[in-house]
């Protein structure tokens, strides 16, 4: 298969077209011939036009007027017959009209009509004959915006509609916003105009509407990346996408990455895969994304390989995934040096299926297992707490047990502490932007309303981002117990992480310390909870370089001192964190390179990536169209600056060259090249096939009444909550008296 590869390509906006909808076809009355006089005069022959949309508009104005509908007979070069909507009949078509579906109609015959012509070559239209004769009722004034010729959906309207569907408004709700004598247009009057904006959208096609509408981004915003794969006949596969904005965030936040390909919701069943991490508030940031065709190895394989030329090649500390094969082959491939953790969630889900008969609520069994995969203090306690279990239990035999047992340090907690995980055990956060999505897409959602829904859903993120960034520079926590060091973290941790923080060191006053040896300013202390026995560790200190280590290895998990080594600094009178134990990543100025965006860089120094540079610039240079279009003394000032400022910028570059000394721009602002390109100036790209991924198949008896595809739990619970017949001699369930082992002894 031959892989075609289009990533970066320049900008070609998309073409404007026409668009047509039911309303839009329609003959909408001119709300200024209406108020003007000519509005108040009746049809008559002779009177003479400039054009047929003169003749149309005038004609569709008196009828308003009247309270009947207008619609087109039949046009031809020199010729047009408009007629009252109500003209002609009804037509039943077949003999069996049994079982279809009861309709109604307005048709009644009527022959109002107006006929116009132009003679020869006149540039005139002419008014040749007129029947204002009707056999129905009119509609009143208040009624008449409804007939179909009346309805009224201006430019400016359309655009709202267009703007509400990109936000994710509910369609049937939008129109209710438009309620008026002027506006009596419908719900399905919006669906039909959206409908059409979208036939027009993809007259090329889905994928190939995708890869104009990346090019037009990528114009936008230059550090907008993007990779396309398709197959040897040039069908879409696999698309991957990730805007500016994420690529700086990861340069800041991407020490650790989940990665989830559950959510399966877009017209072609394609897996959406989201890069998930953390940013400084402990909330949910996208590190880029994509659509797949499969989950196979080698799909994977180019995804990751794809992801990580977009972050300019930097490396996961650790990155956290579900159990699948495929996943963590190409994971060991790709990311060869990053912690492989596989989701806790998604293996304790697994356990009321595999283990139905004793792990269900409130269960003795249930609660012990839990407790030994997250409490367990130490790897040799897990050892013997687990042990104990299987034994207890007969689990021993049980296959699916030892195959995780086998695999234990790929997903218990205590065998991951020694890592940064930011505190995540799960793809939680992978879960919580899929559900974030759910507000915006359904299983009817192109290529293309996915991509451009997405861009909006992140607007909104990021906008979450930017108001918690003032929250934590501009209001504090209070403090509690009113410990300096309390105070210090208050100043420097964002308000969230603050929070965290503040869980743990509340919690000093449950322990008591004693010490075990000291050697010169060297300590060993043993720290003990006073309520939990299992929550005892050792912590080594040194008072004079501050330099702490404790065996729950909470700062190696997730960056934040434990409550062990807080109740010895808080003893020892330290009244500050070290600097070795603040880490940037959860401070207020975590993203400070990042103000740029909004305001331009805080400061020179060399620690600016090129990236951030190209940025900068681009969004300083934004600015400037819209004043160049104000006058043409602007223009030219701005015109003869800019052509000034580019040529003394080329003498600087000549100069960085002969020294030597120019910085190499990022990996990932080099623009890739098109791997197969096509004879013409755009590859034609073909929509993908509807995507058979892992777990999609449905099975009738594994679904609800609505077609929803039931959980492991609720099979389960369903197992449980059924009554099941047991053997009558030994009580045992799945045989009967007769071939039970027991009733011969």
């Amino acid at each position: 298969m031959d892989n075609v590869c289009v990533e970066n390509s320049t900008v070609e906006c998309l073409e404007d077209h026409e668009i047509v909808d039911d309303v839009s076809n329609d003959v909408e009355p001119n709300s200024e011939n209406s108020k003007s006089p000519e509005a108040n005069i009746c049809p008559i022959v002779d009177m003479e036009f400039d054009s047929i949309k003169d003749v149309k508009e005038f004609y569709t104005s008196f009828a308003k007027k009247e309270g009947f509908g207008v619609r087109v007979r039949s046009t031809k070069q020199n010729f047009c017959m408009l007629v009252c909507a109500n003209e002609g009949t009804h037509i039943v078509k077949g003999e069996n009209v049994e079982g279809k579906r009861k309709r109604s109609t307005s048709r009644t015959d009527c022959k109002a009509s107006l006929t116009i012509s132009k003679a020869g070559k006149r540039s005139k239209w002419v008014i040749k004959s007129i029947n204002n004769v009707h056999n129905h009722g009119m509609v009143s004034p208040k009624s008449v915006a409804y007939l179909r010729s009346h309805k009224k959906m201006t430019v400016a309207t359309k655009s709202l509609i267009e703007k509400f569907d990109e936000e994710g408004v509910p369609t049937g709700k939008v129109a209710t916003m438009f309620q008026g004598e002027d506006n009596a247009f419908s719900s399905r009057d919006c669906w039909n105009h959206l409908r059409n904006l979208r036939r027009r959208n993809l007259d090329v096609g889905d994928a190939q509407a995708v890869f104009k509408f990346c090019k037009k981004k990528q114009v936008e915003n230059p550090n907008f990346f993007y990779s396309i794969q398709c197959d040897d006949e040039d069908r879409m596969i696999n698309f991957f996408w990730v805007d500016g904005r994420a690529r700086l965030a990861y340069q800041f936040f991407g020490d650790v990455v989940t990665f989830d390909t559950t959510y399966k919701t877009n017209k072609y069943d394609m897996p959406f895969a989201p890069f998930t991490g953390l940013n400084h508030h402990f909330q949910s940031i996208l590190f880029g994304c994509a659509l797949l065709q499969d989950e196979t190895q080698k799909s994977f394989e180019w995804l990751f390989r794809t992801w990580l030329d977009a972050m300019g090649g930097k490396y996961p500390v650790s990155i956290i995934t579900d159990q699948d094969l495929a996943m963590k082959a190409a994971i060991a491939n790709v990311f060869p040096h990053t912690r492989h953790r596989l989701c806790l969630w998604h293996i304790k889900k697994k356990f009321a299926e595999k283990l139905s008969h004793i792990y269900h609520k409130n269960s003795t069994f249930k609660r012990k297992l839990k407790s030994c995969i997250r409490d367990s203090p130490s790897i040799e306690y897990f050892e013997e707490e687990w042990e104990r279990i299987m034994v207890d239990y007969n689990l021993k035999e049980n296959e699916w047990l030892q195959g995780l047992y086998d695999i234990r340090k790929s997903w218990i907690p205590v065998f991951n502490r020694s890592t940064f995980f930011a505190g995540m055990n799960t793809t939680q956060r992978s879960e919580s932007i899929n559900a974030f999505f759910d507000s915006f897409v359904n299983s009817s959602t192109t290529l293309q309303d996915f991509v451009v829904k997405f861009d909006k859903a992140m607007d909104s993120r990021y906008e979450k981002q930017r108001r918690e960034d003032f929250e934590s520079r501009h209001r504090l926590r209070l403090v509690v117990i009113k410990s300096k060091i309390e105070e210090h973290a208050a100043s420097t941790y964002t308000r969230n992480i603050f929070g965290k923080f503040h869980d743990e060191f509340i919690k000093i006053i449950q322990f008591r310390k004693e010490k075990l040896e000291k050697e010169g300013s060297q300590y060993r202390y043993k720290v003990s909870n006073d309520y939990d026995s299992k929550d005892t560790f050792i912590v080594c200190v040194d008072l004079e370089t501050k330099v702490a280590t404790c065996d729950c290895q909470l700062f190696q998990f997730m960056g934040l001192l434990c409550r062990h080594i807080l109740v010895i600094f808080h003893t020892k009178n330290i009244v500050e964190i070290p600097d070795m134990y603040i880490l940037k990543r959860w401070t207020k100025d975590a993203n400070k390179g990042v103000v740029f965006i909004e305001d331009g860089p805080e400061s020179s120094s060399k620690e600016n990536s090129a990236t951030l540079r190209s940025l900068h610039v681009h969004k300083q240079a934004s600015l400037l169209p819209d004043l160049a279009a104000k006058s043409e003394k602007i223009y030219k000032l701005i015109s003869s600056d800019l052509e000034e400022t580019y040529k003394k910028a080329l003498i600087m570059e000549a100069e960085l060259d002969n020294e030597s000394d120019m910085i190499p721009p990022d990996a990932s602002c080099q623009n890739m090249i098109y791997e197969q390109p096509s004879e013409s100036s755009e590859p034609i790209i073909r929509d993908p096939l509807p995507s058979q991924t892992k777990g999609r198949k449905k099975d009738s008896v594994k679904e609800t009444q609505s077609g929803r595809i039931k959980s492991s739990l609720e099979l389960s619970v369903n197992r449980t909550t059924v009554k099941r017949r047991s053997c009558q001699v030994c009580g045992l369930h799945g045989h009967n008296k007769q071939s039970c082992k027991e009733k011969d002894k």
